[in-house]
């Protein structure tokens, strides 16, 4: 029987939905030809013309059905996806069918594979014990092809699902990868205790179930790991850095603990050598204390807890005010300090209070919330509590907004002018405005937001007023309408955005060297 050739097995196998073969060349649009008035502009052909390393790196940002059809367009293209240096699978399957053609698609694809290389092999699909055995030859094939980073992202309900994929035994010692990233896996403890993951750097693992001493084992068969992310995983109660002396960045991105009642569950850190650490996500009942954190330079604190369905909200925020507290503690002493929506919020509720903020030696603060009136008094109390300020930015579109829940008592109990709000402090200035604060940069500014416009005008204009050593300060537009671009506004919006940049340029200024500059995506 007469062997296909490698043109056509490659038109076969192109499509990872329904894998039928390419259709006419003849009449294929990618091989059309522009129109063009000089005849030699039609015979050049840039793109064909690279060299073919520079073509298959152009191709490795592409996913690997992508990739692959590029072999219709010439006998030059027939082979060069086999050479990419990054194999990227992902399908969004929505039945079994498709899970099934995905799986076909991929064996295919690395059968025909030849670089010696793998830089970078990532898979994403709805995974099912039915393919465990593929999948299995498909993270050997990484292995064998030297890997140097290696993604098994699948999709499933929760955690604990049995339907989870279960790392093969071989995984555990001897990968070359030094960028591991899992979501949806099962790691198992006892093969842990042996694991031997001598060229890890990175590590990220997503909706997984690990205990203390599984991630101890990791730290201790991890010699180089430097990163360590946990995205919503759940059965640790502590993190113990001391057993992993090249750890320096660790993020903890949401974690569910057990119980009923918020603070039922801690999660304690001990990080004498982190330089870096996140804590982020959603914190279902529980919360974080940290121990040992002396080395950290930078801190970003954006995680959200539990909202109080019933019982009393007073004694809801006194909890949270307390956790958030003995955080900022901690972090006394970082230079770069990062708060998100929610602590933000709790920090306006202490200050209107009059409970004021741990004094920080932080010298570059960022704040990720769209700012509304009830922000101003949380950004007061940093302002006060950071007197080495240098660097001020916002982020008025953050990826994640999550807002305290403030019941209408409070709202009426603790009603203020927001537009007058900065007014009450002509009298208190901020200790870094007088003396360190030089540069204030604020992202996502939106001039159709009209709320936003005016607590951010006065602001401004209290910053400018007071800040005496400030060098610039700059301000980027940013539309928050999707479906809208500069390029498509309105005249008189744009005259809105002329009569906003002649207002900010026209603040009063304490220092003779401050520059404002208003950037937008308009031109």
């Amino acid at each position: 029987m007469k062997q296909p050739s490698e043109s056509s097995v490659n038109a076969t196998i192109w499509d990872s939905t329904t894998l039928y073969r390419t259709p006419n060349l003849k009449n294929n649009p990618l091989k059309r030809p522009r129109s063009c008035k000089n005849k030699e502009c039609q015979k050049v052909d840039r793109i064909s013309n690279l060299p073919d390393p520079i073509i298959q790196h152009i191709l490795s940002f592409l996913p690997a059905d992508d990739a692959i059809k590029t072999c219709i367009l010439s006998k030059r293209w027939d082979s060069i996806w086999t050479l990419v240096p990054n194999l990227i699978f992902r399908r969004e399957c929505s039945c079994s069918q498709e899970a099934e053609n995905f799986t076909v698609f991929v064996d295919k694809a690395l059968m025909h594979y030849c670089s010696p290389k793998v830089k970078k092999f990532l898979v994403e699909f709805e995974f099912t014990q039915c393919f465990k055995a593929q999948v299995d030859s498909w993270v050997d094939f990484a292995v064998r092809h030297k890997v140097e980073e290696l993604c098994l992202e699948f999709h499933r309900e929760i955690a604990d699902d049995p339907d989870c994929y279960c790392l093969p035994n071989f995984l555990y010692s001897n990968v070359p990868a030094e960028k591991l990233s899992l979501r949806f896996c099962v790691l198992s403890p006892n093969k842990l205790k042996h694991v031997s993951w001598m060229s890890l750097k990175v590590l990220s693992i997503s909706y997984s179930w690990l205990s203390n001493e599984m991630i101890k084992n990791i730290f201790l068969g991890s010699s180089l790991l430097e990163y360590l992310k946990l995205n919503q995983c759940c059965g640790f109660d502590q993190i113990n850095t001391n057993f992993s002396s090249s750890l320096k960045d660790l993020v903890v991105d949401g974690s569910w603990g057990p119980g009923d009642k918020f603070g039922d569950f801690v999660i304690t850190i001990k990080g004498p050598n982190l330089l870096s650490l996140t804590l982020a996500g959603y914190m279902h009942r529980a919360n974080y204390m940290l121990l040992d954190v002396s080395s950290l330079v930078e801190a970003n604190i954006s995680y959200r807890m539990k909202s109080c369905s019933h019982g009393c909200r007073s004694n809801w925020y006194s909890a949270h005010r307390s956790v958030l507290h003995d955080l900022l503690e901690k972090l006394q002493h970082v230079e770069k300090l990062t708060i998100g929506t929610w602590c933000l919020q709790v920090l306006s509720i202490s200050e209107v209070k009059g409970l004021s903020s741990p004094t920080s030696a932080c010298k570059y603060l960022t704040l990720n919330k769209k700012i509304n009136k009830w922000d101003l008094p949380g950004i007061a109390s940093l302002l006060r509590s950071s007197p080495n300020l240098q660097k001020l930015t916002i982020n008025l579109m953050p990826s994640n907004n999550f807002e305290f829940e403030l019941d209408r008592s409070f709202y009426k109990y603790y009603s203020f002018d927001g537009e007058e709000y900065w007014s009450l402090y002509n009298q208190r200035i901020f200790k870094c405005l007088v003396l360190h604060l030089k540069s204030v940069e604020i992202f996502g500014f939106d001039t159709s937001c009209s709320s936003l416009k005016l607590v951010v005008d006065q602001w401004v204009q209290f910053l400018l007023k007071h800040a005496k050593v400030l060098e610039k300060m700059i301000i980027h537009a940013q539309r928050d309408d999707l479906n809208r671009t500069w390029m498509s506004v309105e005249a008189q919006e744009l005259m809105e955005l002329l009569e906003l940049t002649q207002a900010l340029l026209s603040y009063p200024r304490a220092s003779p060297n401050a520059k404002v500059m208003f950037e937008s995506c308009f031109k």
